[in-house]
């Protein structure tokens, strides 16, 4: 028989505890690094449901502003060349019996419907040319003052119909390296926006060095807008939509692309506005 003593029990007590020690330890470890892989895992496949949700819902807005500009080249573009195709050939049918005042009028209309056609079909190019997110900008200088002037003439002939006058208080000798394309194409829609919903009066822009950058405004003495109005066009998810402004005719797009543009230069806008008192729109571009 064995004989066991006190001091190998005692060797036998502690070596147990040092193995169930030693298990304790090491089972504590793996499942250590068991839930430290389970949380990485989920936090893994939280960030990927993100961004999936976030594709999911590009894609949706992207969808939302292909379908409506489907609706504003079917309705806005094709609309007004049946009425200049109908209209000339009526010109054209009854050149000789129509009174001179109509036939002036009709005239008018056409040269007028061929700008807006020209204005939005501008528009839209400019739209889908920058939203190739690998679109390289470059950097320019450029005169700002000469910029607005530049912008005036493009419009010259629809103010000079509407009674509509321009002007450039931007401070001359303000050279600035920036990007000009996108920046021309802001102005040009923010102007835009002021003609379509002016009938008359005046159309300012103004420009300065202030202390956070290039301050630029555009004012004028149209309908205005409601705080509605303004919040939605200010929202992130401002889709292009057919509503406009006292039964106006607007299709939304110039903001989508004013908004677009201002993103890729880094810039800042405000619009202030108030029902028939007219609109100010505030551009704040990073200094150069």
């Amino acid at each position: 028989m064995f004989n066991i003593t006190n001091n190998d029990l005692v060797s036998v007590v502690l070596l147990s505890i040092l193995i169930i020690s030693g298990v304790y330890v090491i089972s504590r470890y793996i499942i250590k690094k068991l839930f430290a892989k389970q949380k990485i895992l989920k936090l893994l496949v939280e960030r990927k449901t993100r961004e999936i949700q976030l594709k999911n819902e590009e894609l949706e807005k992207n969808n939302l502003i292909k379908t409506r500009l489907i609706s504003i080249i079917s309705h806005d573009l094709i609309s007004p060349l049946k009425f200049i195709h109908l209209t000339s050939k009526s010109l054209h049918e009854n050149k000789d019996g129509l009174p001179e005042p109509l036939y002036n009028e009709m005239l008018q209309e056409i040269s007028h419907s061929s700008k807006e056609l020209e204005l939005l079909s501008t528009n839209i190019l400019n739209w889908i040319k920058y939203q190739n997110e690998n679109r390289r900008l470059k950097k320019e200088e450029f005169d700002l003052h000469e910029m607005g002037n530049q912008i005036f003439t493009i419009f010259q002939g629809l103010a000079r119909q509407k009674n509509i006058s321009f002007v450039n208080d931007i401070n001359t000798g303000i050279v600035l390296y920036q990007y000009m394309e996108p920046l021309r194409i802001v102005l040009y829609n923010i102007i835009l926006n002021a003609l379509n919903f002016t009938e008359k009066g005046c159309i300012t822009i103004s420009g300065g060095i202030s202390r956070k950058g290039i301050l630029i405004r555009v004012r004028d003495e149209g309908v205005g807008m409601t705080q509605e109005q303004i919040n939605n066009i200010m929202s992130e998810h401002f889709i292009v939509s057919s509503a406009n402004l006292n039964n106006r005719k607007g299709n939304g797009l110039g903001y989508l692309i004013i908004k677009d543009l201002l993103k890729f230069v880094d810039a800042k806008f405000l619009i202030k506005s108030k029902k028939n008192k007219g609109t100010m729109v505030s551009i704040l571009l990073p200094s150069n």
